[in-house]
């Protein structure tokens, strides 16, 4: 486990499990926080996250303590720079999980490579940075 704090989180580390991309929006499940205001940011996200008609798959996935009175989060980040937020304990349950969706900005993904000293591809970062470039963060 390499776990180390920045000024964003409490800790940052490797996610020991496997999540599929499939099983998580096979039947998605949203937090009360999430389904009001991210069912469109969830669609789009789909979207953007589709190359040649299949899901990309995650690329890392870090267990995030922010402090939070409902506990861990995982930041399942995709190939395509998608990063999907779910809390841990409640994926465990099975019970909506699904926090939010985020069309990663260059500094959000990096902030939690670096925080377990892996590189950021290539490919993520300049998927990032279309996102900022596009605004796809105002969903």
């Amino acid at each position: 486990m390499n776990i180390r704090s920045n000024s964003n989180f409490k800790s940052v580390e490797l996610f020991d499990g496997e999540i599929d991309i499939y099983t998580l929006i096979k039947q998605p499940d949203f937090t009360i926080h999430a389904s009001s205001e991210r069912s469109e940011r969830f669609r789009k996200a789909l979207e953007l996250n589709e190359t040649n008609g299949i899901q990309e798959p995650f690329d890392r996935i870090f267990r995030v303590d922010k402090k939070h009175e409902d506990g861990i989060e995982l930041h399942c980040v995709t190939k395509n720079g998608i990063i999907y937020i779910l809390n841990e304990d409640k994926f465990k349950n099975q019970e909506n999980y699904i926090v939010t969706v985020l069309f990663a900005r260059v500094n959000q993904a990096k902030r939690l490579y670096d925080a377990v000293r892996i590189e950021l591809s290539e490919q993520i970062r300049k998927k990032c940075e279309e996102f900022e470039k596009n605004g796809y963060n105002d969903y």
